[in-house]
């Protein structure tokens, strides 16, 4: 129906409705005419809401076509669709019988804008389209609901919940296949008092089956021992370096004059080897010891789940140790 002719049902709502209902509920009445005179106005919002008030107060076949008419000017299509269906049952309706080709082509405008959800599935299964609730499963009827790309969630005390988008077709039946997977004995136990699963009831459980008591800081662990490990490494390379620049040293005392008078060239290469092995064993302590401390307190910080953590916690110790002519700082960690 194009929008003139849907401005006519209004108008004619308007100028026939007045003559022919009874005033059965003067009030219930007044309410209609009054949102009659509302959604001539523009006013549609308003105007459902007053002819709603009417319902309430007389049921009529006029007052709900006025509610349908009204949620289909707001695009309400799927109450528009039943309470315009069920006022045109109303078949010895006085003014139903006048304005029946006006309702009827109204609900044909409304039906292009739906389609048909047939969902089968898990029993008991709670169905929802879009977050709003459609109502459970099995279902006595496919749902009817707006057509358009939509997401379906299907959820069951005990099971997994699913969620898929689906495209609903206008005028069509769309069937959808939903079967859920229970959850593990454990996790269905687990489940709280609103049925959402796996929360934990209050109060110590012992875990059971395979992930029941996952380790949150298992990968926080890892980085750290990684971290510890790269500082270990560093640490000996620190030593090592240590170790062969007293070895160039010794060898220099040996073999060469001594520092401030000419060098022969092997002499001056020992020189700076050895200035090179003392860079090298400075930088790699510094940065051993930056590693493993580093590296330890992450592992230490890490969150522990109740079967892993340790009643005595980690302990770190450092102690100043003695390599050739150089000192250093070592550290170690323990459980």
């Amino acid at each position: 129906m194009a929008l003139s002719a849907i401005l006519a049902v209004t108008v004619l709502s308007a100028g026939s409705g007045r003559a022919l209902a009874a005033p059965e509920n003067a009030e219930a009445e007044a309410l209609i005419n009054r949102g009659i005179d509302l959604r001539e106005h523009g006013k549609d919002d308003e105007a459902l809401a007053v002819f709603k008030q009417a319902l309430a107060k007389s049921p009529s076949p006029r007052a709900r076509a006025q509610v349908g008419l009204a949620e289909q000017a707001l695009g309400l299509w799927t109450p528009a669709e039943s309470d315009l269906a069920a006022c045109l049952a109303a078949g010895d309706d006085p003014w139903i019988t006048k304005n029946r080709g006006a309702l009827e082509g109204a609900l044909a405008v409304v039906r292009r804008h739906l389609g048909s959800l047939e969902i089968r599935g898990t029993d008991g299964a709670e169905v929802l389209l879009d977050g709003v609730r459609l109502g459970t499963l099995p279902a006595a009827a496919p749902f009817r609901v707006e057509a358009g790309r939509r997401t379906l969630e299907l959820r069951a005390k005990g099971f997994h919940p699913s969620a898929r988008n689906v495209e609903i077709g206008a005028g069509t039946v769309t069937r959808e296949t939903v079967m859920l997977v229970a959850l593990a004995p454990d996790a269905a136990g687990d489940a709280n008092a609103n049925g959402q699963p796996g929360a934990r009831a209050s109060g110590p459980a012992a875990p059971s089956g395979p992930g029941a008591d996952a380790d949150p800081g298992k990968g926080q662990r890892l980085l750290g021992w990684a971290f510890a490990a790269t500082g270990g490494a560093l640490l000996v390379t620190g030593g090592v370096a240590f170790l062969v620049r007293k070895g160039i040293i010794d060898d220099y005392n040996n073999n060469c004059p001594g520092l401030g008078v000419n060098q022969p060239a092997d002499c001056e290469g020992k020189i700076e080897s050895a200035r090179t092995w003392l860079t090298v064993a400075i930088v790699s302590l510094v940065g051993g010891g930056v590693f493993a401390i580093g590296g330890l307190t992450v592992v230490a910080t890490a969150p522990r789940s109740s079967s892993v953590a340790s009643a005595s916690g980690l302990r770190i110790g450092c102690a100043p140790a003695s390599l050739g002519d150089g000192a250093t700082l070592t550290c170690a960690g323990s459980f």
